[in-house]
């Protein structure tokens, strides 16, 4: 039987906050042998903390499996060298993080880890709920055991997809983690479109999220893909068809695709400081 993750988290903001409390909700971590250091917690993780007997902001004298770094990347330089515990340089480091790269963070470790063992994860908001995709790209560099460890942690939060390096990763990203915004926007549209027609801004907004929560559970368990469900639901000459014309002739699919690239080009903007 594989043993709980002893983890020390560096920062539990929104997205930490919510890898964290899939984390606890699943029961993958060793509680009371780990530890999250947040100066000001919010009130909801330290209620998570408190309930599951994980501390916050303890001594730190243990030894850890991994450190997952949940602080903003340009709080690396300020915060990464002052880390330290017994096991250091056989700890494994788990960076969410965009636009930091493995070797920039392996630099940071280095005053106390000869050769830092770091693996790049781009988590997604759903983890909250414990769905969504998180990429993790390819390391040559940490074990086996390592690998497997990092795969396991993120498998807790929803399901996870294997790149083969951090440019793939970067390129990516813009569809697992950036994806839920480009979503919710398409949403709050709706919503728009609605009060245009009359509704309500609540009757609106209560129309459009039912409509996309319902199309996303159908489309999770009826078994066929979004096209196959799309032409399902649309009439040849009928109302649905129409609606998707105004859709396709101003560039729905182009501007995904040009979305995508654009969190591409910002991770790699954001990797050159």
């Amino acid at each position: 039987m594989t043993r709980p993750i002893r983890m020390i988290q560096i920062g539990a903001g929104s997205m930490g906050g919510a890898l964290l409390k899939s984390w606890v909700e699943s029961g993958i971590l060793d509680a009371a042998n780990s530890a999250v250091m947040d100066p000001n917690p919010h009130p909801e993780i330290a209620e998570l903390c408190e309930k599951a007997g994980l501390p916050i902001n303890p001594e730190v004298k243990a030894d850890y499996d991994l450190c997952v770094l949940g602080i903003k990347p340009q709080m690396f330089g300020a915060i990464l060298p002052t880390l330290d515990w017994p096991n250091f340089g056989e700890t494994l480091f788990v960076s969410i993080a965009a636009g930091f790269t493995v070797e920039e963070i392996g630099m940071l470790l280095k005053e106390r880890a000869a050769e830092p063992k770091v693996l790049r994860v781009m988590p997604t908001l759903p983890a909250k709920v414990r769905r969504g995709v998180s990429l993790l790209a390819e390391n040559p560099a940490i074990s086996a055991e390592q690998r497997a460890m990092g795969e396991r942690l993120m498998e807790a939060a929803g399901e996870t997809q294997w790149c083969k390096d951090e440019d793939e990763l970067d390129r990516l990203m813009g569809v697992t983690g950036c994806a839920p915004a480009f979503l919710l926007r398409a949403v709050e549209g709706l919503a728009a479109a609605a009060e245009d027609q009359g509704a309500t801004p609540e009757a609106a907004r209560k129309m459009a999220e039912e409509t996309f929560i319902a199309t996303a559970m159908l489309l999770n368990e009826d078994g066929r893909d979004a096209g196959s469900l799309r032409e399902a639901v649309t009439s040849p000459g009928g109302t649905t068809a129409a609606g998707l014309d105004v859709l396709n002739e101003r560039g729905l699919v182009e501007s995904f695709v040009a979305a995508v690239q654009g969190a591409y080009k910002r991770a790699k903007e954001l990797a050159k400081g």
